[in-house]
C-alpha cells in the first residue's frame, strides 16, 4: 500500500468539501441555522477521528497479525459516535441531532467519490490500494510432505 498517508489526507479533504456541500444545501431548505453547522462540525469532526482510528487498528492489525485491536476500536468507535450524537441532540435541538448524523455520513460519501470518481470513471489517479497488477509470491503447496496424511490418494 504505497501513499497511504496522502490517500488518507485525500479522502478527510473531500469529506470537509462534503459537510461543505451539506450546509450550502441545508441553507435553501431549513434557513442558516447555527445549530445544525454545529452539529455537522462535530459530526464531521467526529467521523474523521474514528476514520483515523480504524485506519490506525487496520495498520496494527497487519503489522501484529492479531485481530484484537480492530475488535477493540470497533467498540470504541461506537461509543465516540454515540457519545457525539447524544451529545448534540442535548445541546441542541433536533437539527443539531441532524446535522451530527449528516456529518458522519460525510467520511462515507467522501470514500465513494473518491473510489467511485476519482479512480473509476475518470481515472485521475491510479488507486493506491489496488495493487492486484503486482506478481505474488504464492505459498508452494506441493513442497510440504504429509505423509500422516490420512486422504485417499
Amino acid at each position: 500500500m504505497t501513499n497511504l498517508k496522502e490517500f488518507k489526507r485525500e479522502i478527510v479533504k473531500y469529506a470537509m468539501f462534503a459537510a461543505l456541500l451539506a450546509l450550502v444545501i441545508s441553507i435553501p431548505l431549513a434557513g442558516l441555522r447555527i445549530d445544525f453547522a454545529c452539529g455537522l462540525l462535530a459530526g464531521t469532526a467526529v467521523t474523521v477521528l474514528n476514520f483515523n482510528l480504524l485506519v490506525m487498528a487496520g495498520e496494527k492489525v497487519m503489522s501484529e497479525g492479531r485481530a484484537m485491536p480492530m475488535v477493540g476500536g470497533y467498540f470504541a468507535r461506537l461509543v465516540i459516535y454515540g457519545a457525539a450524537f447524544v451529545l448534540c441532540a442535548k445541546l441542541g435541538e433536533m437539527f443539531a441531532a441532524i446535522g451530527c448524523v449528516t456529518g458522519f455520513i460525510t467520511i462515507h460519501v467522501s470514500i465513494l467519490f473518491t473510489y467511485l470518481v476519482v479512480y473509476g470513471l475518470i481515472k485521475k489517479k491510479k488507486n493506491p490500494l489496488n495493487d492486484w497488477t503486482e506478481p505474488k509470491e504464492w505459498n508452494d503447496l506441493s513442497v510440504y510432505d504429509d505423509e500422516d496424511d490420512d486422504w485417499p490418494k
